[in-house]
């Protein structure tokens, strides 16, 4: 089993007084985030200084500091980007600063890169420890023009744009996730060309079917459990933890998937791995908050074809993963099958044979 990767030391601003992200790292990894991309965004409710609220939580890497601009009077660069990232969060999200915190949620704004004028980084909508609610989290690219950011969050065209074209991250990165992740460029199909969870041509049992992370649409996840504990990339990608315990893979076809809740965790701050590759593994850790019962993988699967949706979690149903059509019924029921070997309910076992 591979070890896992230590990430290096950062810059950590003005943590949360009240559960946050000291305590949800102890913890360690994520649990299931999901929100229906039907509902309609409605207008944020107004706030200022949002870098200065009680929780919001900037965390800077250390070489990206040095290279961050943006510095105003009385305010450092780092609050100036967070102010517009957190903005941004914001507003796709239809709420408050203020709403959130009465909801005793977090934003956290994890800075990792910096070249010229742009920034690359992590931002997170935290849930309730030990709740059912589900966190939220995208990648976002940051352009700073004219005394101003302007932020795009994965699965928008603004990220892609912004993302191809900076300097940030490495060349072949840079290109893939930008052209990945694009809405106007991306197509999907219910043939996804990926897999499940752990190694092919080995099984797992799944234990919960298509599901929410709450009890909502879309279902997008399914839980699995069992095997030799393993939790592997479904396809080749390139990798980001999202915070300890909570990876999402973004893949060449207009397709990322999620893993949540791991131990054993590898950190992968964006590396390009293969399908099978090793992420951590079966666990209950919740690096953003929620509830696990039962040491196991949440797997979701997220698309970027809707330009509304700013890369949201689509639903499993009449989609083929590891070679089988998943179906969904109630939460946590349906089922899912493959012709001519047979169908495989919620505590089957499920043979994974690739995509």
């Amino acid at each position: 089993m591979i070890s896992p990767a230590v990430p290096a030391a950062p810059i950590r601003l003005r943590p949360a007084t009240r559960t946050g992200y000291a305590g949800a790292l102890a913890a360690t990894a994520a649990a299931v985030l999901l929100a229906s991309v039907s509902v309609a965004h409605a207008q944020p409710v107004a706030d200022t200084a949002l870098a200065e609220a009680d929780n919001v939580e900037i965390t800077v890497d250390t070489a990206a500091a040095k290279d961050l601009p943006g510095q105003g009077a009385g305010a450092a660069a780092e609050d100036v980007l967070a102010d517009a990232v957190v903005s941004d969060v914001l507003e796709f999200r239809g709420s408050g600063i203020s709403t959130l915190a009465a909801q005793e949620r977090d934003v956290r704004v994890d800075v990792r890169e910096a070249s010229g004028d742009s920034a690359f980084g992590v931002a997170i909508v935290t849930a309730p420890t030990g709740s059912d609610e589900s966190p939220y989290a995208w990648l976002f690219a940051a352009e700073f023009r004219g005394g101003d950011w302007t932020v795009g969050l994965e699965g928008t065209e603004e990220f892609s744009s912004i993302l191809a074209a900076s300097t940030l991250l490495e060349e072949e990165e840079r290109e893939t996730v930008a052209a990945s992740t694009d809405p106007e460029g991306v197509r999907t199909a219910a043939y996804t060309g990926v897999g499940l969870p752990f190694t092919i041509g080995t099984y797992q049992i799944m234990t919960s079917g298509p599901h929410g992370f709450s009890s909502g649409h879309p279902y997008s996840s399914v839980d699995f459990a069992g095997g030799d504990g393993a939790v592997r990339a479904a396809r080749g990608g390139y990798a980001y933890s999202l915070c300890t315990g909570w990876t999402r893979v973004i893949h060449d076809n207009g397709y990322s998937t999620d893993y949540y809740h791991l131990e054993n965790y590898q950190w992968l701050p964006g590396n390009n791995v293969g399908v099978g590759h090793y992420l951590g593994s079966q666990g209950n850790s919740v690096c953003a908050g929620g509830s696990s019962t039962g040491a196991h993988v949440h797997f979701a699967l997220r698309a970027y074809s809707d330009p509304n949706a700013a890369g949201w979690y689509v639903a499993l149903h009449g989609r083929t993963l590891g070679g089988w059509t998943f179906v969904e019924g109630a939460a946590y029921g349906g089922y899912a099958y493959r012709n001519g070997v047979g169908t495989v309910y919620p505590g089957g076992a499920m043979y994974n044979y690739g995509f």
